[in-house]
C-alpha cells in the first residue's frame, strides 16, 4: 500500500477510532502530507516505500523545516504526528518498526499565555450597543468563551441541547471526544437567551440539534469566522501579540486563581488530563507577584 493509501487509513482510525475533531485530523494530514513529499525528494522516492524510511531521513526533514524558520512548537507538533503515525503503521504491520519513536523533539521554551485583565475583558463584553443579529451572536460567544474557559473546537460543535438553562450547564465533547459538564454564570445566561431569542425572529424556532451558533446564512458558525472575530475584538483593548479565542481560555483560568480557586478545580473545568498543564498559569501568577515586589519593596534592587 502506498504513502497516500496509509495516511488515508489512519486519518480513518483517528476519526473513527479515537474520536479526534476535524480541525486536528486535517492537521495530522498536512503534516504528514509534507513529510511525504519532502521524503520522496530526499530519498529519490517516488512514489515513496514507508518501509525504507529510516530516522536519519526524519532527522533531516526537521533540520528542514528549522531552516525554513517555522517555530520549534510547530516542529515539535509534526514530528509528534509521525510518531503517532508510524506507531499505528508497525501496529497494522505495515512497518516493521517506528523509526520516528527514538527521534528526540527539539526542546522549546515555553511560552506563557497571553492574558488579558479584568478591565480589558469588561470593555470587551460590554462590547456594542447595536442591535442586530450578529452583534448578539458575538457577545454570546465571547462570554460563553469568558465564562466557561471552554477550547475552541468545543464551541463550534455546540448544539442547542447541549445547554442547560435550569442547571446553568454546559455539555461539552472535548479532545477524543471527552464529555465533561460545565458551568456558567448568569451573565453568561443573559446574553445567550438574548442572541438565541434575536436568532428565532430571523431564522425561526430550533430543535436539540440545532448549531448553537450560526453565521448569517443560518449554517454552523465556522472555526476563521470565529477566529477573526474574536482576534479583531481582542484588538481593540490590547496590543498584545497572538490574541486568539484560546486568550479567553486562559483569561478565564488565570481570573479564577487569582480569585483563589482550586487548582484541581480549574483543572477540571478546563478538561485538562494532567495537573502539570494546569500549573502553567500558576506561573503567570508568580511572575505579578514578583512585578509587585519589585515595584513596592525598598531592597527589591
Amino acid at each position: 500500500m502506498n504513502a497516500v493509501e496509509l495516511i488515508k487509513q489512519f486519518v480513518r482510525y483517528l476519526k473513527q477510532e479515537r474520536g479526534y475533531s476535524q480541525h486536528t485530523i486535517e492537521a495530522y494530514q498536512r503534516d504528514l502530507q509534507q513529510f511525504v513529499n519532502f521524503y520522496s525528494e530526499y530519498a529519490n522516492m517516488v512514489p515513496l516505500e514507508i518501509g525504507k524510511v529510516n530516522k536519519l531521513g526524519i532527522r533531516h526533514f526537521l533540520g528542514m523545516l528549522s531552516e525554513s524558520g517555522l517555530e520549534m512548537t510547530s516542529i515539535t507538533r509534526k514530528l509528534a504526528s509521525l510518531k503517532a503515525f508510524f506507531k499505528y503503521l508497525a501496529r497494522q504491520g505495515e512497518v516493521s518498526s517506528n523509526p520516528a519513536a527514538i527521534v528526540k523533539s527539539p526542546k522549546t521554551k515555553k511560552r506563557l499565555p497571553v492574558i488579558l485583565s479584568e478591565e480589558q475583558l469588561a470593555q470587551v463584553l460590554d462590547g456594542s450597543d447595536d442591535d442586530d443579529f450578529v452583534t448578539f451572536r458575538n457577545k454570546a460567544i465571547l462570554e460563553l468563551f469568558y465564562s466557561t474557559g471552554i477550547r475552541l473546537g468545543e464551541l463550534l460543535t455546540l448544539n442547542y441541547g447541549d445547554i442547560n438553562f435550569n442547571r446553568l450547564t454546559l455539555r461539552v465533547f472535548g479532545k477524543g471526544a471527552k464529555e465533561r459538564i460545565v458551568p456558567f454564570g448568569q451573565r453568561a445566561e443573559k446574553t445567550i437567551k438574548t442572541y438565541l431569542d434575536k436568532r428565532r425572529i430571523e431564522f425561526g424556532g430550533l430543535t436539540l440539534e440545532s448549531p448553537l451558533f450560526i453565521s448569517s446564512r443560518n449554517r454552523r458558525i465556522s472555526r476563521p469566522s470565529v477566529q477573526k472575530m474574536v482576534t479583531r475584538i481582542l484588538q481593540t483593548v490590547s496590543e498584545q501579540e497572538h490574541l486568539s479565542p484560546h486568550v479567553l481560555r486562559h483569561s478565564f483560568a488565570s481570573h479564577l486563581l487569582d480569585r483563589g480557586a482550586d487548582l484541581n478545580a480549574v483543572k477540571d473545568l478546563l478538561g485538562h488530563n494532567s495537573l502539570s498543564t494546569t500549573q502553567l498559569y500558576t506561573h503567570i501568577k508568580i511572575g505579578k507577584m514578583k512585578e509587585v515586589y519589585k515595584q513596592a519593596h525598598p531592597h527589591a534592587d
